[in-house]
């Protein structure tokens, strides 16, 4: 098994493991000028920007990709705002990153910092049926958000 990555941009990093037995592999911000220049973008305080990588993936048969924020950021409230974000297998463009600032003070991402990590993991297609009736019937029943204690 394969994970194909297509570099849409010839400068674009590829992805990269922290450590050898790392799980996730980070992906790096894509931020070139118009001429051609590396930028910086500006993440305003409690808002939201689209990150390029330049890259587009393809992951082996039965896999999806998970977009998930980077620990280093969350530890300065910078967060994937739709962590986990799902790549579905079908997907052929470009890897963009959903980053939030939930500081409130502006951040700053530079051309390949590394604004998140994907996990790469096995998704079956499961069907699904409609049913009339279910066995609800459980130790746990319907006790959801706290039941189990704190």
């Amino acid at each position: 098994m394969m994970l194909e990555i297509l570099r849409i941009k010839p400068d674009a990093l590829l992805p990269r493991r922290g450590t050898e037995q790392s799980i996730g592999l980070d992906l790096h911000a894509y931020l070139i000028s118009e001429t051609g220049r590396a930028s910086t973008l500006i993440l305003a305080p409690y808002s939201t920007r689209l990150i390029s990588t330049g890259l587009i993936m393809k992951p082996p048969s039965g896999h999806s990709i998970l977009v998930c924020s980077r620990s280093g950021l969350a530890l300065r409230s910078i967060f994937v705002t739709n962590a986990p974000g799902v790549i579905d297998p079908d997907y052929r463009g470009e890897i963009k990153v959903l980053l939030y600032n939930g500081s409130p003070v502006s951040q700053y991402i530079k051309h390949e910092d590394r604004v998140a990590q994907i996990l790469i993991l096995p998704t079956p297609i499961m069907p699904f049926e409609e049913v009339t009736t279910m066995d609800l019937n459980t130790p746990r029943g319907d006790a959801g958000f706290g039941s189990t204690g704190q």
